[in-house]
């Protein structure tokens, strides 16, 4: 049952609820629970591309912007059927999905673009990534340096990234071409079972949890807004428990601007959260192949990615897209402060 207690929130400094059962259903999954990738990849049939195909094809030579497109764009009878599997798969089940056999090495990159927007309408409404606006988004290198850096984003770079979640409920990743000398590693945890662990076994620190984390900006606010904000990592509400766990190397490049450093108790929960999604039995990793498009909820799943080294001639590149489905779960604004995408605050 939820208890209340006095941990300040994002919000104001009201009591909060906390969860203090563990999570059950299949979101709080193991990586025992699963045999292999076929519990989570589904394969496009035929029909299924030939409806991308005839869709693309005939929005080739459109003039209007993505965002103007509908979903009376994209008819897609059959296709929409597994993307509503999908949505279920994401919401109420693993939260987690990937569908495999996009026909990206004969697309242009434009016609990638056209056929991912029109799967993200049918499965929700995609929202702004970046202070650019942008809706879908390239994941690669762009030699900007590494993480430590405080104007760089992650997705920026070609470092291995620790588990974290994204803004938006769910993330998805079109994998365009992957690594040339390999690297890259998915590697996915459920937070629901993050959140058991420390429920069993470090119950002092989920006040903490609750309480949250300063996360900086990286140059995305406005002229007048704060360069940082406050964002709990664990919010119960409307009988379900989410997770936002931003990336931990904002949180240290936000001390320069708060001028407050972490407590050596910050620091060990950050560590220890690391350290639980990253056990072997709650793990799971995938090499995403071109033509995969993974699938992630945010609100019960943390994801990180192995460092990977470009060549000559091939360059890992990911499409990101971030969205939010027709089936999502009830979220104050303050508890996922971009959850509707980030704010637009200069041009692309």
């Amino acid at each position: 049952m939820p208890l209340s207690v006095p941990v300040p929130s994002a919000a104001d400094a009201a009591p909060v609820a906390m969860l203090t059962e563990p999570v059950t259903g299949p979101s709080a999954w193991l990586a025992r629970d699963f045999t292999g990738e076929d519990d989570w990849v589904a394969v496009l049939t035929a029909e299924e591309v030939r409806e991308l195909d005839e869709a693309v094809a005939a929005l080739r030579d459109h003039e209007r912007p993505l965002a103007e497109l509908t979903l009376a764009d994209f008819p897609l009878p059959t296709l929409a059927k597994s993307l509503e599997q999908a949505v279920q798969d994401l919401e109420f089940g693993r939260g987690f999905t990937v569908l495999r056999g996009l026909p990206v090495e004969r697309w242009s990159l434009e016609e990638a673009r056209l056929a991912y927007w029109g799967i993200a309408l049918h499965l929700g409404t995609p929202v702004s990534q970046n202070a650019s606006g942008e809706l879908i988004a390239h994941v690669r290198d762009y030699g900007e340096g590494g993480l430590d850096l405080p104007t760089t984003r992650a997705y920026r770079t070609r470092n291995a990234l620790p588990f974290h979640t994204d803004s938006s409920d769910i993330v998805g990743l079109l994998c365009l071409r992957s690594a040339g000398q390999g690297g890259g590693v998915s590697t996915l945890a459920s937070s629901m079972t993050v959140y058991n662990h420390l429920l069993a076994h470090h119950r002092e620190l989920l006040g903490l949890f609750y309480r949250g984390f300063v996360y900086d900006r990286r140059t995305e606010e406005g002229s007048q807004e704060l360069p940082y904000y406050r964002n709990a990592v664990y919010g119960w509400f409307d009988g379900q428990l989410s997770c936002r766990f931003y990336m931990t190397h904002y949180i240290e490049s936000a001390v320069a601007h708060t001028g407050i450093p972490l407590s050596d108790v910050e620091r060990y929960a950050l560590r220890l959260f690391q350290d639980i999604a990253a056990r072997d039995e709650h793990r799971v990793e995938m090499t995403l192949r071109p033509g995969d498009l993974q699938l992630l909820n945010n609100n019960v799943l943390v994801h990180g990615r192995s460092a990977y080294e470009d060549e000559p001639g091939r360059r890992r590149d990911l499409l990101r897209l971030w969205l939010n489905t027709r089936s999502a779960r009830r979220i104050p604004d303050h508890f996922a402060r971009f959850r509707h995408g980030m704010p637009t605050t200069r041009r692309a």
